[in-house]
């Protein structure tokens, strides 16, 4: 087996049949450009997935894989290796047996990891196989849970809010707004919303696109926490009767995370949201997004077009924009140039042309689009397709040879041609210029750790549109400390992929109505928002709750 383990990844791959010669070429010189690692450029190429190359590398060199997701880990093995070495090598303690661990590994090749496990452990080390994207969130689940019992003792309260600490009076306001930037971040949350009540503050995390209560503070610590946010967003702090808006940089575990500030005057008082911008969210990259391999590989190949318009559609917090960045991070290249006009610029990315809406100087998404176009562009990202002029220069642009990406607020993918027909534009240059609409939501995924599963009934199989024999399990939520009370742990895409034919162009041309456009998009095989949704209740990965609330919101 040490033999097999000192091969490299390309050749394995090519002795199991999985890519050739050519294949391994042109992975090797996107590796090269992108300085990466070989699977991964593979696996951004779409020649093989994640669990594929895992499964390959497991059948050749004699390892077990396993679905780490759906095993339950070992306390006792977590202490064995802390979680900044788990990170950065990608592996994952599983339990201990006598003086052996079983450790999940991503790379089995790197021998230097196994040898470090053993030396800092004195144990044996065991491998088992899991992909990197697994491993990720299997430490971002058991450490973040272990830390958090051991500071509870052990104790939850499914009915009470779990929160990591309180804070109060004696809490002093500095060290009180950092803990709640510091807490926010390490959840994932996007949102911090502090607001005024008759006795207190309630102050609650937008996490997984819901938001939960986390915190009150009394009606005395208000003032001063909000003039300790403005201070930081360089807002007027003698100002409190009209709305603000204002922007800073907080630093955690030196990483740095933009916060949007806005400030709106209520009854009770001035109520605060800060919108968390983590760059490391911009850096998504594409397969783990939750595409299913079908929709992935033919938006691999849609965005490869030479000229045209992209759309991605969607309503406000479905994932459109960190879509769109994964998408321009994989079409980046040395070979082309990419400007973007966005409101706001979320994430920077490297070697891209970004730009943002200054509506006070003159910057607007039409007057940007039109300046961009004499910057001798190859592709352009406009943030959303706001109103009549942006569309009618965008479309001109992809006539022209352009590739150009947009975002546009529509309930699924059809309704997005019937939307720019009815701003008034031309049916023709547009069923000519839009090459393809990507349509989604984000899906909350249960708590591995508590999802419970409940019988397939009738009622709600009809519910599921499902007929005959149902085969999968379907699970509910229940609450528990890992998920902070929530049921619920991360998310996922949803996505309906329209790709637009010689007869959905003659339906523009003769202005159908969406539905008609869906209809025909269907017999084409596109895979619904509600059918791609239902993959996840049936695989246990969902609640049919969730389903009903992000298709029929």
């Amino acid at each position: 087996m040490a033999d097999q383990r000192k091969k490299q990844l390309g050749q394995i791959l090519i002795d199991a049949g999985k890519i050739d010669e050519n294949q391994l070429e042109e992975a090797l010189a996107y590796k090269q450009n992108r300085n990466i690692y070989l699977g991964k450029a593979i696996i951004e190429l779409g020649l093989l997935t994640e669990k594929e190359i895992v499964l390959t590398l497991g059948d050749q060199i004699k390892l077990p894989y396993l679905d780490l997701l759906n095993y339950e880990i070992q306390p006792e093995a977590l202490k064995t290796i802390d979680e900044t070495m788990a990170l950065k090598e990608k592996i994952m303690p599983l339990f201990i047996i006598e003086r052996t661990l079983t450790v999940a590994i991503a790379d089995p090749l790197n021998i230097g990891v196994i040898d470090d496990v053993s030396d800092n452990t004195g144990m044996e080390v065991n491998l088992v196989l899991a992909t990197e994207s697994d491993i990720e969130q299997a430490i971002d689940l058991y450490y973040s849970a272990a830390q958090y019992i051991s500071k509870t003792g052990g104790k939850t309260d499914k009915t009470a809010r779990i929160v990591s600490k309180e804070i109060g009076e004696e809490t002093e306001i500095i060290e009180a707004v950092d803990m709640l930037f510091n807490e926010a971040i390490k959840m994932g949350a996007s949102d911090i919303h502090i607001e005024p009540r008759e006795n207190d503050v309630r102050i609650r995390f937008r996490v997984d696109g819901v938001l939960q209560e986390y915190y009150t503070i009394p009606r005395s610590s208000m003032a001063p926490m909000i003039s300790r946010v403005k201070i930081l967003a360089n807002m007027d702090i003698a100002e409190s009767r009209v709305p603000q808006d204002g922007r800073f940089s907080h630093e955690i575990n030196g990483r740095k995370v933009d916060v949007r500030v806005s400030s709106f005057p209520a009854v009770s008082g001035e109520k605060v949201v800060l919108r968390i911008l983590d760059e490391s969210r911009g850096k998504i990259e594409l397969h783990k997004l939750g595409f299913s391999e079908d929709i992935l590989k033919k938006w691999r190949e849609v965005i490869r077009i030479p000229n045209g318009i992209i759309l991605v559609s969607g309503p406000t917090g479905s994932g459109k924009t960190t879509t769109l960045y994964a998408t321009m991070n994989l079409v980046n290249t040395v070979e082309v140039n990419i400007m973007t006009i966005e409101d706001p610029v979320e994430y920077q990315l490297d070697n891209i042309n970004q730009a943002q809406v200054n509506a006070k100087a003159g910057m607007t998404f039409s007057s940007a689009l039109r300046s961009m176009l004499r910057q001798d562009p190859d592709i352009l990202m406009v943030g959303e397709m706001r109103d009549v002029e942006t569309i009618e220069i965008a479309l001109r642009a992809a006539l022209t040879g352009h590739l150009v990406f947009s975002t546009i607020h529509t309930n699924d993918a059809a309704s997005s041609f019937t939307r720019i027909l009815d701003m008034g534009l031309d049916a023709f240059l547009v069923s000519s210029s839009v090459r393809a609409v990507l349509a989604q939501r984000l899906i909350r995924l249960l708590c591995l750790r508590c999802k419970q599963e409940i019988e397939a009934t009738d009622t709600i199989l009809n519910s599921m549109g499902i007929e005959g024999k149902f085969t999968g399990n379907i699970f509910k939520a229940v609450g528990c400390a890992h998920c902070k009370n929530s049921g619920y742990r991360g998310r996922a895409g949803v996505y309906e992929l329209l790709i637009n034919t010689e007869e959905i162009a003659e339906m523009v041309n003769k202005h159908a109505t969406a539905t008609e456009i869906q209809h025909a998009a269907v017999k084409n095989n596109m895979i619904t928002l509600k059918t791609s949704a239902l993959k996840y209740v049936s695989t246990g990965q969902t609640s049919v709750e969730e389903v009903v609330r992000i298709t029929f919101a």
